[in-house]
């Protein structure tokens, strides 16, 4: 796959004049969060503590670069847009507070130096909005994680899985590009802390699936 820089298409009407994804050139790009993690009602609490590091990624994904896929594939970048973190340190932040908000489980860093047995390897594969329909369409945002659970002292591999979410934005400009992406991360975050909080008490019971 090729990166370039990324000239985006616009729909334009001789009335009504042009929509563009990104607004026109400023001071400096557009800097976008994920949003927080609010607590439900199912909220748990265990005794489990996880060790989650860095979220791995591939190269073009380790930026924080807010990253555009076009229908053939290739790989580009929002001219204007900067997320407020790395990608990977920004979604190991939003896989934590989900797990330890929505299941109930402490998370450490390899930093924290605390003792766990059980680690929770995450790769990264896709966080982009993805151009399916071409680019005069609203795109796809996609996530997809390949996780892990490592026992430490063993060494040995305990579960994995694959998570993908997705979302369609509203439209073709960049806020709406932006939350259907929030809203795939946080589904994508959501499956993952099911799946572990699953193993957890399959964990309990002296198996794991």
């Amino acid at each position: 796959m090729t990166i370039k820089a990324f000239a985006l298409l616009t729909l334009c009407a001789a009335i009504t004049g042009c929509i563009s994804l990104l607004p026109e050139a400023g001071p400096g790009p557009d800097i976008y969060r994920l949003s927080d993690v609010s607590a439900g009602s199912d909220s748990k609490h265990t005794e489990l503590v996880i060790l989650l590091p860095l979220v791995q990624a591939q190269r073009e994904l380790k930026n924080n670069r807010l990253t555009l896929v076009r229908h053939d594939r290739s790989i580009a970048y929002a001219a204007d847009a900067r997320w407020a973190a790395p990608t990977p340190q920004m979604l190991r932040k939003l896989i934590a507070d989900t797990l330890t908000i929505r299941a109930g489980i402490r998370v450490v860093a390899p930093a924290d130096g605390v003792d766990t047995a059980i680690e929770l390897r995450v790769g990264l594969t896709s966080f982009e909005a993805l151009y399916d329909q071409g680019a005069e369409a609203a795109p796809l945002a996609v996530v997809r994680y390949q996780v892990q659970i490592i026992d430490r002292k063993s060494r040995t591999l305990l579960a994995q899985e694959t998570f993908r979410a997705t979302s369609r934005a509203n439209d073709i400009r960049l806020g709406q590009v932006v939350n259907a992406i929030d809203l795939a991360a946080h589904s994508a975050a959501s499956k993952l802390s099911d799946w572990v909080a699953q193993q957890s008490a399959l964990r309990d019971q002296g198996r794991f699936k």
